[in-house]
């Protein structure tokens, strides 16, 4: 988070949120603007799916077939998640921030929709509309290489799922 005199000007309006994260087995390094998935199956207990757990929407996850219609946000900033697991910061939906683009994206400011991929939390183009989607607010040509852009993730419904 920027504190200085002049935040307010430099920083886009964001819906921070701090989640866990939980450990693979061994250190995982996350960046900046990956999208990520509520672990909305977790139970500590490993009991039904009738349990009362509600850690299930404070706990998340990379993206996968399994849990796209739980998209929770972005990763604020690059982290490196222990064996344990740890606290991150997460911009969820209705956020200005940076987004990691899939190779060869090409967006066009206020045009461009971009939806989160079960590719390590990257985004690429889509027209679908919803949590797990953002609009591009900065163009960017493609490049061959995941890049940062800048956007607004949408609220609302789901989008009809996370792409392949």
């Amino acid at each position: 988070m920027d504190q200085s005199l002049n935040a307010y000007i430099k920083q886009g309006n964001t819906k921070s949120l701090w989640l866990w994260i939980e450990g693979t087995g061994s250190v995982q390094s996350l960046k900046q603007g990956q999208g990520m998935c509520y672990n909305f199956d977790y139970n500590r207990s490993g009991g039904a799916a009738t349990d009362s757990v509600p850690e299930r929407y404070n706990r998340i996850e990379l993206p996968s077939t399994g849990n796209k219609t739980h998209f929770a946000g972005v990763l604020a900033c690059d982290v490196s998640v222990p064996k344990t697991g740890t606290l991150v910061e997460v911009y969820g939906p209705g956020s200005v921030c940076v987004i990691l683009t899939a190779l060869d994206v090409t967006a066009t400011v206020g045009s461009t929709i971009l939806e989160c991929t079960y590719d390590a939390g990257t985004w690429k183009a889509a027209s679908n509309t919803g949590k797990g989607v953002a609009t591009a607010l900065q163009t960017i040509t493609a490049t061959g290489a995941v890049q940062q852009c800048l956007a607004v993730l949408q609220e609302g419904l789901p989008s009809v799922g996370l792409a392949d």
